[in-house]
């Protein structure tokens, strides 16, 4: 059942009120109206707080209190979203104007032809039908949106809302690509409820996305405590792997705060293993008609994946791959030297699954930056 349209007429005339039940008899037995009665101003702004969903007024001019034109000027003050027809003998050019100037939809004068009357009351139902769709339409949308920052930056967001097809078909590119979980988390799972592991990683990935969306990336994919990330998407530009470097360690300060955190509450701390590679990958969507994503696949991908896992093996928070460390090195050295200033050379290392050793780069820990022992 459809919810009648609520309508106040606002009148000090006592025939009014008579005329209006007479002339929609049909539409208030149907239950297609539904008329709520007003004598001046202040009763119609007592009936809008008790009944903020009614949609129309038919308001008189000239009434005892507060005047017509002066309700419309309140209502603007208080940016309420209930449209007002004019009923008045005051037809003139100026209350026209200023009636029109101050929100009202439409206007007709008295003696009132209520056939005109009705025509005018359905063309400004029709009109608030429009605006409530389009209304609908914007909120959708803005979900969309919404929905859409959750897993990508601003800058792609944006992209694609815009288009149809933003990220347009299966293409190479080259691009940054960062691994990133949490150490041992297999094993705290095992002691954890359900509720308290969803709990935490809401939180990690929380704090990571954050740092992700910071610096450009886009989130490719959650796999449990995993998080992937790729930089260079929907448009590879030449601060791909500075971003994607600036990234891990944004991530690694930002999991450290977190720390500081999880100890005040008596919590135990968090370590994290984190891989990053660039080089060329194949962008593109996978799966099927019923549920399609959109991810990179290629070397440079499978390599970032065994630069994480090495972390493990080196105790290290970061493990880079040379070439991301190349393209860094390749921008100018304002950029490079602050980002290369805590990576060191930790030479070529077999990686499993590939044929030939990789070269890698580590971060250098705190103890080592101060001249005592890495653990």
């Amino acid at each position: 059942m459809v919810d009648s349209t609520k309508i106040l007429a606002v009148d000090d005339e006592p025939d009014f009120e008579f005329l209006i039940r007479q002339r929609f008899r049909r539409e208030i037995r149907e239950e297609e109206f539904a008329f709520r009665f007003a004598h001046h101003g202040e009763e119609a702004l007592s009936a809008l707080d008790a009944e903020p969903d009614i949609d129309l007024m038919l308001l008189d001019i000239n009434m005892p209190v507060m005047d017509g034109l002066t309700l419309l000027n309140e209502l603007n003050e208080r940016r309420s979203a209930v449209r007002a027809i004019i009923v008045s003998a005051y037809g003139d050019m100026a209350n026209l104007r200023t009636a029109m100037n101050r929100g009202a939809f439409d206007f007709v004068t008295k003696p009132v032809d209520l056939g005109d009357l009705e025509i005018t009351v359905r063309k400004a139902m029709a009109n608030i039908a429009k605006l409530r769709e389009m209304d609908r339409l914007r909120k959708a949308a803005e979900r969309a949106r919404n929905n859409l920052a959750r897993y990508f930056s601003p800058n792609v967001v944006e992209i694609l809302a815009a288009q149809d097809e933003p990220l347009g078909i299966v293409r190479r590119e080259t691009v940054g690509v960062l691994f990133a979980d949490i150490v041992g988390f297999t094993g705290m799972a095992e002691t954890m409820t359900p509720e308290a592991v969803l709990a935490l990683l809401r939180e990690f990935h929380a704090r990571m996305t954050a740092q992700i969306f910071a610096c450009g990336g886009t989130v490719d994919k959650y796999i449990g405590d995993a998080i992937v990330a790729v930089f260079g998407v929907p448009t590879a530009s030449s601060s791909d792997a500075a971003n994607a470097l600036a990234c891990a360690t944004r991530m690694i300060d930002a999991l450290e705060r977190w720390n500081e955190d999880r100890e005040r509450a008596a919590e135990p701390r968090l370590a994290m293993g984190i891989g990053v590679n660039y080089g060329p990958a194949v962008l593109g969507d996978v799966g099927s008609k019923y549920s399609m994503s959109f991810t990179v696949i290629g070397d440079t991908v499978n390599t970032a994946a065994r630069l994480q896992t090495l972390t493990r093996t080196l105790g290290t928070p970061l493990v880079v791959g040379d070439p991301l460390i190349a393209a860094v090195k390749a921008l100018s050295p304002e950029i490079s030297s602050e980002l290369m200033e805590q990576m060191e050379d930790h030479g070529e290392h077999d990686l499993r699954g590939r044929t030939g050793p990789v070269r890698i780069w580590t971060r250098i820990t705190k103890s080592e930056k101060d001249g005592s022992p890495s653990r």
